[in-house]
């Protein structure tokens, strides 16, 4: 068994076609075919079942591939480690972000981080938080941008900020003299907007607003912080977004906590092997000088957890 045999299963099981693996592996046809079969006669199994067009996975090959992948990442790992990768920039790093934060913070270090860093590429996508931590175990993802803590014992966690929570209510929704809120308030409101299920920053919002469930007459369900807004505006009721949600085009009555405000913990996250700290110095560096100076300031405030 050789890592080049592992790469070309892998490489069927991402395209399911021997041509197009065969390009992407940079070799014929036949020396995949050729290789793989070896392969499956040294394990003792079929990793593909070509009895169906077109053909798929075994039950064991799920298995052995998924295996796989944990090896060649680990191999690969150790051949940067090898070419002192751990202080070199050089390449590509696939990033999970949340899709809470991702749309307020990337935007605001992607063109900065691009030009202080010709020799890396980022490939950030919006995932769910389960889905970060469910892809840095089998390392299909290099860092996560997402709400801490997770208590993970695989995972490394590095602080970056904590955020505000705001409140954001229909124009109107409270008396125009209010200039704060408390979270005792939060909880005596009915009528409350929330992200559908799989959003850590939904669970959060009911913590904040000890409620276990919402309690509208119509059920919403966004993915986006944005909606709901346009919702508030044209329903009414009343949601909580992070406060670099806030939009001074927004029409709505937006009001900060009163001390202690409830914040939401936002880290680097990475699996405890990835071994390159040059790249989580260098993004953790570009956030924190991008992100509101209040961020940090404030010593007075409830951490809301989400697990």
């Amino acid at each position: 068994m050789t890592l080049q045999q592992l790469e070309y299963v892998v490489a069927l099981d991402t395209y399911r076609h021997y041509v197009t693996a065969a390009e992407k592996c940079h070799v014929t046809q036949p020396t995949i075919t050729i290789q793989v079969k070896k392969l499956e006669e040294e394990i003792g199994f079929l990793i593909f079942d070509k009895s169906v067009t077109p053909f798929r996975t075994s039950e064991l090959g799920e298995i052995f591939i998924q295996k796989a992948k944990v090896i060649l990442r680990e191999a690969g790992e150790l051949k940067h480690m090898v070419n002192s990768a751990l202080y070199n920039m050089k390449g590509e790093f696939r990033i999970g972000v949340i899709p809470t934060i991702s749309p307020y913070l990337i935007p605001l270090i992607s063109g900065s981080f691009a030009a202080g860093n010709p020799e890396t590429r980022l490939s950030i996508d919006e995932m769910q938080s389960e889905a970060i931590i469910e892809a840095l175990q089998k390392k299909e993802i290099d860092i996560g941008i997402l709400v801490t803590p997770i208590d993970e014992a695989y995972i490394r966690e590095i602080k970056l900020y904590d955020e505000p929570f705001v409140f954001y209510g229909q124009k109107g929704y409270l008396n125009e003299e209010v200039r704060s809120i408390s979270m005792r308030d939060i909880e005596e409101m009915e009528n409350v907007w929330l992200l559908k299920n799989g959003h850590c920053f939904r669970n959060q919002v009911l913590n904040i607003c000890n409620k276990s469930k919402e309690n509208r007459a119509i059920k919403f369900q966004s993915g986006s912080i944005e909606v709901l807004k346009k919702m508030i505006d044209n329903y009414g009721g009343f949601t909580l977004i992070p406060q670099m949600a806030v939009d001074k085009s927004d029409p709505g009555c937006i009001l900060p906590f009163e001390e202690p405000q409830p914040v939401r913990e936002v880290s680097l996250v990475v699996h405890h092997s990835f071994s390159n700290n040059a790249i989580i110095d260098a993004l953790r560096k570009e956030i924190l000088a991008k992100i509101p100076d209040d961020f940090q300031k404030s010593k007075n405030f409830i951490k809301i957890k989400w697990r």
